[in-house]
C-alpha cells in the first residue's frame, strides 16, 4: 500500500479553516456531468449466467463517473473519490434487500456531492456472488472469501484504468489517480478495509480459517484440509495477476470467450500499472482478519453501528442473512478493532495529530462510547432486544419504498429526509480529513475566509470584466485570484477599495477571488464565461 509523506507547504492553510474547492460544494446539481456504464475492465465470474453474456463468464466490469463539467471546470489534475455499494456480495433480490447496486441512493447522493466539491467520483461495481446459504461450512466461508477476493482485484483494476486513462491521449477524466481514496458502504466496507491493508498472499492462505477442514472444494473439485480456499493458480494473486484465462475469441455482445478446458481463470486487466491509494473509508463492513492491519497501511476512517448485528463493530461472526434464515460464515474485525490498531501503528497520526474543531469531531470526543479517534460510532439500538437483527446499522441508505426486494424485517428506517441527515454528519466527519491527507499530498485543498463585505459583478461575467469593490470604503491590501487547481493567476496589492478585472485573457471557467484588507479577508467563487 502506499505510505502518506508528509510535506510542509507554506501555502496551504489548515483543513481547519474554511476550504473551498475539495471541502466545500462549490458546484450545483446543474453543472455535474454523469458518464454512466463505463467499462473499466473485466473478469470470470462462476456465478454470473454465461447465457445473459453471449456464451461467456468473463462479465463486464462497469462504473459510473460523476464530475464537474468541462464547461465549468477545466480543471486537469483532479483527487478521485471511489465509493463502493453495500449487498452482502450477493445481486440485489438473491441478498433479500432493495439495496446492492451502484445505483443505491446512497452511493449516488454522495457520489453527486463529491462531484459538486470538484472531485471525480465514481460509483462502481464489482463481482457479486457466493454460496451463502450452503450447508456446508468450507463452501459458505470458502466462496464468501473469495467474493472479497474478487472485488480487490477487479477494485485494482479500477484504479490501474484510472492510471492508464490519465496517461493516455487527453486524460479523459481530468484526473490524478495517485490521488484515489475509497469509500465502501457495507459489503463495499470489507472491500476498503481489505484493499487497505492486504499486500501478500499469506493473510489469506495462512490463517486456519482461509483453510479447507474437509476434502470437497468450492466448486466440486477435490481438495486437502489444510488447502487453502483461495489457489491463486485458478484466480491469481490479490493484484488481479497470474492464472491468466485462455481467450478464444469474442462474442456479439463484445465480450472476449475463454477456453474452459484450461485452468487459469483471471483475466489481467491493465497489466503495468499503479493501484496505489491515499486512505480508504468505511461506511459498516469489517476487516477479514486483523493480523492483516500493520504498520505503514494508509490511513483509515470509519462510521460504524455498535449495535451491527450482521458485521460486528469490534470483533465477532459475520452474519448474512438469506430470506428468513442467518447463516454464520467467519469471524472478523469490526471497525473499532482495526481502527484501534491503525490509530496504534501510527497509521492515522496524520489525523490525530491536526487538533479538528469541526461539529462533529468535537461531539464524537464527547460521546464516542470507546474513546478512539478517527471512529463515528452510530448509536442506535434494536427497537426490541429478542430481533437484534431488526436495527439501523445504515441509516444513510434509503430506497424506492415499491421495491419488490424489501422484506417485512428490513431495518431500515427508508426516510430520505433522515437518510440525507446522516449523509451530511458523514460527510462532515469525512471530508475534511480526507482534505487533510490530500494536503499532505500537495494537493491545495482550503482557503482562509473571514468575514468582509464586498460586492463582485457581473458574476459570472461574459464581458471580460469584472469589478470588485468592499464595503465602507475598506481599502484592499491584496487581491489575489487562484484557478481551480490553486494556481495563482493574478495578485494585486494596495488598490484602494474598488478594482476593475480584465479577464479577456483568461479561459472560460471557475476560479477563487481572495481579497485581504486591514479589517479581514473574503473568498468568493468567480465564473468566466
Amino acid at each position: 500500500m502506499k505510505k502518506i509523506t508528509i510535506l510542509i507547504c507554506s501555502l496551504l492553510v489548515s483543513s481547519s479553516l474554511f476550504a473551498q474547492r475539495y471541502t466545500t460544494e462549490i458546484y450545483n446539481d446543474s453543472e455535474i456531468t454523469v458518464m454512466s456504464d463505463v467499462s473499466y475492465g473485466v473478469n470470470f465470474n462462476p456465478y454470473v449466467d454465461s447465457a445473459l453474456l453471449g456464451g461467456t463468464n468473463l462479465q463486464p466490469l462497469q462504473a459510473d463517473f460523476y464530475m464537474p463539467s468541462p464547461t465549468v471546470d477545466t480543471t486537469s489534475n483532479r483527487p478521485v473519490v471511489i465509493v463502493w455499494h453495500t449487498g452482502s456480495f450477493l445481486p440485489k433480490g438473491v441478498n433479500g434487500s432493495p439495496l446492492g447496486t451502484r445505483q443505491d441512493s446512497a452511493v449516488v447522493e454522495m457520489c453527486h456531492r463529491f462531484a459538486k466539491m470538484g472531485y471525480v467520483s465514481i460509483a462502481a461495481s464489482y463481482r457479486l456472488g457466493w454460496l451463502a446459504n450452503s450447508t456446508n461450512l468450507d463452501v459458505r466461508r470458502g466462496s464468501n472469501l473469495l467474493a472479497v477476493y474478487y472485488s480487490i482485484q477487479d477494485a485494482k483494476a479500477l484504479v490501474r484504468y484510472l492510471n492508464l486513462t490519465q496517461m493516455g491521449a487527453g486524460n479523459p477524466y481530468g484526473i490524478n489517480a495517485s490521488n484515489t481514496i475509497m469509500v465502501g458502504q457495507g459489503s463495499g466496507g470489507y472491500l476498503t478495509f481489505a484493499y487497505a491493508t492486504i499486500d501478500k498472499h499469506s493473510e489469506v492462505a495462512g490463517p486456519n480459517k482461509f483453510k479447507y477442514q474437509d476434502s470437497t472444494g468450492i466448486f466440486g473439485q477435490s481438495v486437502l484440509p489444510g488447502d487453502p480456499y483461495v489457489d491463486t493458480s485458478i484466480v491469481g494473486d490479490i493484484d488481479g495477476f497470474g492464472a491468466e484465462v485462455v481467450v478464444t475469441g469474442q462474442n456479439t455482445l463484445g465480450l472476449p470467450t475463454m477456453d474452459y478446458s484450461s485452468p487459469g481463470r483471471n483475466y489481467i486487466n491493465h497489466p503495468g500499472m499503479p493501484d496505489d491509494i491515499l486512505m480508504t473509508i468505511n461506511m459498516g463492513g469489517a476487516m477479514g482478519d486483523g493480523a492483516w492491519l500493520e504498520q505503514g497501511d494508509v490511513p483509515m476512517l470509519s462510521v460504524h453501528s455498535k449495535f451491527d448485528f450482521f458485521a460486528p463493530y469490534d470483533t465477532g461472526m459475520v452474519y448474512v442473512p438469506i430470506g428468513a434464515q442467518f447463516f454464520a460464515v467467519v469471524s472478523v474485525t469490526g471497525s473499532y478493532g482495526a481502527i484501534k490498531a491503525a490509530n496504534a501503528f501510527g497509521n492515522n497520526d496524520i489525523f490525530l495529530n491536526e487538533n479538528y474543531t469541526d461539529a462533529v469531531w468535537v461531539d464524537q470526543q464527547a460521546t464516542n462510547p470507546t474513546g478512539e479517534e478517527c471512529l463515528y460510532t452510530v448509536e442506535i439500538p434494536p427497537a426490541q432486544a429478542a430481533t437484534p437483527w431488526i436495527v439501523h446499522t445504515s441509516p444513510w441508505n434509503w430506497y424506492d419504498p415499491n421495491d419488490p426486494n424489501i422484506t417485512a424485517t428490513d431495518p431500515n428506517p427508508n426516510v430520505k429526509s433522515t437518510s440525507l441527515a446522516w449523509i451530511d454528519t458523514i460527510m462532515a466527519f469525512i471530508v475534511p480529513r480526507m482534505a487533510t491527507v490530500l494536503q499532505a499530498e500537495g494537493v491545495p485543498a482550503g482557503i482562509q475566509e473571514l468575514d468582509l463585505e464586498m460586492k463582485v459583478y457581473p458574476n459570472p461575467s461574459s464581458t471580460g470584466l469584472m469589478n470588485v469593490v468592499t464595503a465602507n470604503n475598506v481599502a484592499i491590501e491584496t487581491l489575489t485570484v487562484f484557478d481551480i487547481t490553486g494556481r495563482v493567476v493574478i495578485q494585486k496589492e494596495n488598490i484602494g477599495n474598488a478594482t476593475e478585472l480584465n479577464l479577456t485573457a483568461w479561459n472560460s471557467g471557475v476560479y477563487i477571488l481572495k481579497v485581504e484588507t486591514d479589517q479581514g479577508a473574503a473568498i468568493r467563487r468567480i465564473t468566466v464565461k
